[in-house]
């Protein structure tokens, strides 16, 4: 499977969990569906550890892989990464310069930036949302959902039409997974089943994977239309 098909699979995966949990919002309501305090605190325990894992990931983003292949050398990949350094997550590139934030003492990759920030605050989020107890509406809870599809499809969109600013990059990024939280509550709130909720993260986990895809395209299509002959990223489709 070539990339292009690879990353139209993963956006028909995701408009089809999408899908499911709009079917799961539109449910009648149900007099008894307030979530109970352990569903509660297990799916937002799980969703706060995804973000614990999401911070890593946006401070080093290949230390899994790193682990996992740490005896493993890609002799093919080896000589493409000796033509050029890494800066800000991203070759030292002048077409890669829209993707990092430059500071005074520290270059950010400008989506990792996003992606650390956007856990943050939703980590933050989801910690009040255990500790405040309030009754929370049907229609303000299906407006929150609604919400959150919006951001997801917001991010998407930011690299489908190549927006390139790195400031619109770590903002869309930010909003993506603060869009998940709003997804993960109101999935709970509404359905009252930590089952749900815990459905809810496996299809944000899904739609941060088909995030990354769309990312890696994209670098794949800069890399192929520069004119330099380095080709760090894959080019082939």
């Amino acid at each position: 499977m070539n990339q292009t098909h690879q990353v139209a699979f993963y956006l028909v995966l995701s408009s089809i969990g999408a899908m499911v949990l709009v079917g799961i919002v539109l449910q009648p309501p149900v007099s008894s569906a307030l979530p109970m305090v352990p569903d509660k605190v297990g799916v937002a325990s799980m969703f706060m550890f995804l973000c614990f894992l999401g911070i890593s990931f946006g401070l080093r983003p290949n230390w899994l892989k790193g682990k996992i292949s740490k005896n493993k050398v890609n002799k093919t990949d080896q000589p493409q990464m000796s033509k050029r350094c890494f800066l800000g997550h991203h070759p030292d590139c002048p077409v890669f310069d829209t993707h990092r934030i430059k500071g005074a003492k520290k270059t950010w990759c400008a989506g990792c930036l996003g992606l650390l920030l956007g856990c943050l605050i939703s980590m933050i989020l989801m910690a009040l949302y255990i500790v405040i107890s309030y009754q929370q509406s049907i229609m303000l809870s299906r407006l929150l959902f609604s919400s959150g599809l919006l951001l997801v499809v917001l991010a998407y969109g930011e690299l489908i039409l190549r927006i390139r600013s790195p400031a619109l990059h770590t903002f869309l990024n930010i909003l993506l997974i603060v869009g998940f939280f709003f997804v993960t509550e109101s999935i709970v709130e509404l359905s009252g089943n930590g089952v749900y909720g815990f459905f809810a993260l496996i299809i944000c986990v899904l739609w941060l994977d088909t995030r990354i895809q769309l990312s890696r395209w994209h670098h794949s299509l800069l890399c192929k239309r520069c004119e330099h002959p380095c080709k760090m990223y894959d080019a082939s489709f």
